[in-house]
């Protein structure tokens, strides 16, 4: 089941490296009627002209197949560099786990279970939610864009933020739909994964820093987003 959760929180990180490698361009009015769709559009051309963005996260994951909730912190860094886009995604609390893309292999790294996954990051193509980051495609095209909370849902505590809901149009996606906080800076702040197996990702963001990291010398970024794991860790490729 770890495995399982893990391969699809990565699916939903890479929501922002391939926002962040989008080409979309947007003429955003001010004056236009802001629509879920439009605040998803704006969004995508807001991180697409980042170079980078990191952020400190903490995760709750609860459903019935997980059995009690389970959470989770630790650190997540996006370069867009003239190689693409690459992630590291650094679980600090309550057990070490390193996810990492380099644009090439995908390396997931489990320190409880002694065990390092290394697969072709483009063995995600498969599912439908990476599919449409990776593409061009509209947003539109793959997902029904709406309203992310209803009048009963929403309260004064969310008042600074705008709530959108993406749902899949494909049946076989493992994602049954996300839900996505975003601040009137278009930040996102939060973001919720409900899946096929009635397991809920929460994920929430804090000490976001966009255009921090260092995106031109290859070789420090070429360290930094790889793993080598410790002697005796038995090696799965996919």
């Amino acid at each position: 089941m770890k495995m399982k959760s893990s391969y699809l929180f990565t699916l939903i990180i890479t929501v922002i490296i391939h926002f962040l490698t989008s080409q979309t361009s947007l003429v955003y009015a001010e004056s236009q009627e802001k629509t879920p769709l439009h605040i998803a559009q704006q969004l995508r051309q807001h991180l697409a002209e980042l170079s980078s963005l990191s952020f400190n996260f903490s995760q709750r994951t609860r459903g019935q197949l997980s059995g009690r909730s389970r959470q989770a912190t630790g650190q997540a860094f996006f370069v867009k560099d003239n190689d693409g886009a690459k992630m590291r995604w650094d679980y600090q609390a309550p057990e070490r786990q390193v996810i990492i893309s380099d644009g090439n292999e995908l390396t997931m790294y489990f320190e409880n279970l002694n065990q390092m996954i290394i697969a072709p990051a483009n063995s995600l193509q498969q599912d439908v939610t990476y599919s449409f980051f990776t593409s061009k495609r509209s947003i539109e095209d793959d997902f029904l864009v709406s309203q992310g909370l209803d009048s009963a849902e929403a309260g004064d505590s969310l008042a600074d933020f705008d709530v959108i809901k993406l749902s899949p149009k494909s049946p076989t996606s493992q994602i049954k739909f996300i839900r996505m906080w975003i601040t009137n800076i278009t930040q996102i702040k939060r973001i919720e994964i409900h899946d096929t197996f009635d397991t809920i990702t929460l994920l929430n963001l804090s000490n976001i820093e966009e255009n921090s990291l260092n995106t031109v010398d290859a070789e420090q970024n070429e360290v930094f987003f790889s793993f080598n794991p410790p002697e005796g860790t038995e090696i799965i490729r996919q």
